[in-house]
């Protein structure tokens, strides 16, 4: 009978045991490994690398990527965009409908009628001087017409008598009598002791400084000595004014006279006053690239103060064959402009192009692009950052 070695036979099932237990971990060890593989292999299904284009202008991405990329895109189209021009401007006189009340005799103010800020019409009465020089001319008038009257109508003087006639009657008007006050004088031979001064329109009256207006200063003061030329008053029709707006160098082609505005003044923002534009100017302002459009202003409400600051509001066309695309779309460099074009929903293409006329909403495009491409119009910062990093790597290699 074989003899079993107990203590051998304990050692052979603690190896057995060992080696079973050694397996279960190297199986363990597999099935995690291949777990994490899946699980690899899946993240990657998940988030794939982007692939990159042989050329540098190109960016290629995945749709998940994509759907994590905050862009826009619009349709490059050759039509006709609304372009809303905002413009800043004052309020000033009508030059047109403006005059200067000036003394056409020497001599000295005896009445005066009216102040700065009094509104006139037409004909009334402002001031009355007292002048020498004045009565000469009524009282050669005077000479002239009796002699005129005695003279017969076949004398041969006659001719010069009317001719003198007619002399001394245009300087009386040109100092300021109507032809009813002549007729009068005519008929009656009493000269006017003083010279009226009459508003030629209605108006408002202003300082005689234009350039101030100082509402605060009378215009003409009683007893005050006046020559020839002196200004008493400036009169104007504050009805009608003109606003002086700024426009742009490069908005310069989307204005043009004849057109309509909205002004909108600083003290009144709720209210609007229909414009329209009746001159561009032909200087270019050096220090702010700006050139002065007039437009008209009815101001009837009489709330319109010159020297006021206003906005003129434009709405203009941008018209042409070219293909316009949003100006948020545009990427300028130093040496020129580029745009994304959208090839497909994940490949986008740097592209060079020419620039036209450019507004705050739109530019034309004048070449590089057609009508019908997309472009990204928000993004294009993140698809410049990505061009930049896909450049540098391939430098590096």
């Amino acid at each position: 009978m074989k003899t079993i070695n107990v203590k051998q036979g304990v050692k052979e099932i603690c190896m057995y045991k060992k080696i079973n237990l050694f397996l279960l971990i190297a199986l363990s060890s597999v099935l995690i490994g291949c777990g994490n593989n899946t699980e690899e292999h899946d993240e990657h299904e998940e988030y794939p690398e982007r692939t990159h284009s042989d050329e540098k202008s190109e960016l290629v991405f995945t749709s998940h990527q994509i759907e994590h990329i905050d862009i826009e895109i619009q349709t490059a189209e050759s039509k006709e965009v609304d372009v809303p021009l905002i413009l800043s401007g004052r309020i000033a006189l009508n030059e047109a409908l403006t005059a200067h009340i000036t003394s056409r005799v020497k001599g000295r103010i005896e009445k005066v009628h009216t102040l700065v800020s009094d509104r006139v019409n037409k004909d009334e009465i402002l001031l009355e001087l007292y002048s020498q020089e004045f009565l000469a001319i009524q009282s050669e008038f005077i000479q002239a017409e009796e002699r005129f009257k005695r003279i017969k109508e076949n004398d041969p003087e006659k001719v010069t008598a009317k001719s003198i006639y007619e002399s001394a009657q245009k300087k009386l008007e040109v100092v300021g009598l109507t032809e009813t006050e002549i007729l009068q004088l005519a008929d009656n031979h009493t000269p006017l002791t003083l010279l009226p001064v009459r508003a030629p329109f209605t108006g408002t009256l202003l300082s005689g400084d234009p350039s101030r207006l100082r509402q605060a200063e009378a215009g003409a003061r009683l007893g005050e000595f006046v020559d020839v030329g002196q200004d008493f008053f400036l009169l104007a029709n504050l009805q009608n004014l003109w606003v002086l707006a700024d426009v742009f160098e490069k908005d310069l082609p989307l204005v043009r006279e004849g057109i309509t505005g909205e002004v909108v003044p600083a003290a009144y923002s709720n209210e609007v006053y229909k414009a329209r534009l009746t001159r561009i100017y032909d200087i270019v302002e050096p220090s702010s690239r700006t050139i002065k459009a007039r437009f008209e202003v009815s101001n009837h409400s009489n709330k319109l103060k010159p020297e006021m600051f206003v906005t003129v509001k434009v709405s203009s066309k941008l018209g042409g064959t070219n293909p316009k695309v949003p100006s948020t779309s545009i990427m300028k460099e130093k040496n020129g402009a580029y745009v994304f074009v959208a090839l497909n929903d994940t490949t986008f293409q740097r592209r060079e192009i020419s620039l036209g006329k450019e507004t705050k909403d739109y530019t034309e495009i004048l070449d590089g692009l057609k009508s019908g491409e997309k472009v990204v119009t928000r993004g294009t910062f993140y698809l410049k950052s990505e061009l930049s990093k896909e450049s540098f790597m391939e430098d590096e290699h």
